[in-house]
């Protein structure tokens, strides 16, 4: 490995769990050594469209705290809560919690659903469901549902009110005349986002929860893209300095030193064309990536081909996926600098490449373990929360690798082989060193381990490979 430059700082790189995690799994229960080592999960404060009969998947409707008549009710999500309190049981006090929502609670939203609402025009303009007067109402929602969690002992790290708000998140006529949704979710323009944004921060800055290092996150984008983009539209609008926004967003600049972004739709060169329009304009925020699946209809996962050929679909369960996941991984902690990477979401069922564990619903001990586990494994088990990114090389034009220092000085590198040949690397050290190994041979396997000096190092095809000295 050759350092050639050390920048960034890395806030360990986990994915996310979701409501459902560690119902009924072994493997959530699995300490960190024999586990992948999770620490980031994203708890998802609903809207309150459970039982709406117009969301067309069974697990997207979602309980909420707030009640119609205004009180709170926190015995509410008790799932979801039991799941988050399992979670902390086995990561530890120091877990990181982000409080993230798709939608208004619906007793503040235009139709009182938590999606909005179809029309027949579907060239009409995005609407967004949520009137400017009840944004303090909101604030205070998300206030409340904040220091309820960290009273409860949980590490709340992050506040997210928006999830990709450039989508417009509407229902669907159907042909009888009904209509559908597929979640909740909420369209807003970026002028509107500037100004709930403002709001949240009036609510939170300065308060006791901020004391407590509760923080406003911005924004969850729904890609990454440069300039000329929607993404960075909406970026100009919230951060930028020129004379049509300046004097309504000094407080957003002022406040936020993180973007968040998703992983969707982008490609090498687009993110290579994001980096470049953020250090160019934005150079003072860091990036955190907090969303990433294999979309079937993303061409940019690297698995598009093979989701194509299986006319049933597919769970995305081999070695192929897990590598292509990793290879985004790389490409969003290098090119974008990203301090941290959530897969969306840990557990999943039915048939979806979206998944880390896979549930079977009418048969609760029948789980699936994705190679996708694994691989992220690669990079959660290993690289620490304060770690800094440091560049490398593998020296071989096919491998992708990243490289950090942890606080106790140890370093990590993840090679990414994603061709169908074995390759090897040369590591020069100081200390002894360990190779752990995902492919379709091993799950996170030890699978070398030396004393200091020049060594080769295996890279097996398809694969990925953690080295740790």
């Amino acid at each position: 490995m050759e350092a050639l430059l050390t920048q960034g700082n890395s806030e360990n790189f986990k994915s996310r769990f979701n409501s459902v995690f560690l119902a009924g799994s072994d493997y959530s229960l699995l300490p960190k050594e024999k586990g992948i080592g999770l620490n980031i999960y994203r708890y998802n404060l609903g809207a309150g469209s459970k039982g709406d009969e117009h969301i067309t998947i069974e697990n997207r409707g979602a309980e909420c705290f707030l009640k119609p008549d205004g009180t709170y009710d926190f015995t509410a999500d008790k799932s979801a809560q039991l799941c988050l309190a399992a979670a902390k049981k086995y990561a530890g006090d120091d877990m990181r919690v982000t409080l993230f929502c798709n939608s208004p609670p619906v007793t503040m939203t235009k139709n009182t659903a938590g999606y909005c609402s179809p029309i027949k025009d579907k060239e009409s303009p995005y609407e967004s469901n949520i009137d400017e007067k009840n944004y303090p109402a909101f604030a205070e929602f998300r206030y409340n549902s904040a220091e309820y969690f960290v009273n409860e002992g949980y590490r709340v790290t992050d506040v997210s009110p928006i999830n990709e708000p450039q989508f417009d998140w509407r229902g669907w006529y159907n042909e009888d005349g009904t209509y559908s949704a597929k979640q909740e979710g909420c369209y807003y323009s970026k002028t509107q986002a500037a100004d709930l944004y403002n709001v949240m921060i009036d609510r939170f800055d300065g308060s006791e929860l901020d004391s407590k290092n509760v923080k406003i996150s911005m924004f969850e984008c729904a890609e990454v893209a440069g300039e000329g983009s929607t993404s960075a539209a909406y970026m100009d609008c919230l951060l930028g300095k020129s004379i049509k926004y300046a004097a309504k967003n000094k407080k957003l600049r002022n406040y936020f030193d993180c973007v968040s972004t998703h992983s969707y739709w982008s490609s090498t060169e687009k993110k290579q064309e994001a980096a470049q329009y953020l250090a160019d304009k934005y150079s003072k925020y860091d990036i955190v990536c907090t969303e990433y699946c294999q979309m079937w209809d993303d061409e940019n996962t690297g698995v598009y081909d093979l989701i194509a050929n299986e006319k049933n679909g597919t769970n995305g369960m081999t070695i192929d996926y897990g590598v292509e996941m990793a290879r985004v991984i790389v490409d969003d902690l290098t090119i974008l600098n990203a301090k941290e990477w959530d897969w969306w979401t840990a557990c999943s069922y039915g048939v979806y490449t979206d998944g880390l564990i896979y549930l079977n619903s009418d048969n609760h001990s029948d789980i699936q373990i994705s190679k996708r586990m694994w691989c992220l494994g690669n990079f959660s088990r290993f690289i620490d929360e304060g770690a800094t990114r440091i560049g490398c090389s593998s020296g071989v034009d096919s491998v992708s690798s990243c490289a950090f220092i942890n606080p106790d000085n140890s370093r990590v590198v993840v090679y990414v082989n994603n061709t169908d040949k074995d390759q090897k690397t040369v590591l020069n050290c100081k200390n002894n060193y360990s190779v752990y190994t995902t492919s379709n041979k091993y799950n996170l396997q030890k699978t070398a381990q030396g004393k200091a000096g020049q060594t080769d190092i295996s890279l097996p095809a398809m694969s990925v490979v953690t080295v740790v000295f």
